[in-house]
């Protein structure tokens, strides 16, 4: 189990650049580095939704809501390693 580590371009905003954390314990760690903002999250509370400029990786959680919009590209790949995460989480918990 290990987390896995990409560096985004915000989508629409050439010069904002996010780095996301997928850990496979079940949480995302994204850091939009620019603006010194830090998000996290559970996988439960994020959605995704596709939108004319591309897609939105939104916080579902009522407190305090966000949004990182990205490329369809780079969205379907952290989707996929959230996916592959939740498998690793659920692998490792049903060989203990």
């Amino acid at each position: 189990m290990l987390t896995v580590q990409r560096h985004y371009t915000v989508s629409g905003k050439p010069s904002l650049h996010a780095c996301v954390e997928v850990n496979p314990t079940g949480t995302v760690e994204i850091e939009v580095l620019e603006l010194y903002q830090h998000h996290s999250s559970s996988f439960d509370n994020l959605s995704f939704k596709v939108n004319p400029q591309g897609v939105s990786v939104v916080y579902c959680h009522q407190a305090s809501p966000w949004q990182l919009l990205l490329n369809s590209q780079d969205a379907q790949e952290l989707r996929s390693l959230i996916q592959e995460a939740e498998e690793e989480y659920e692998i490792l918990m049903r060989d203990l």
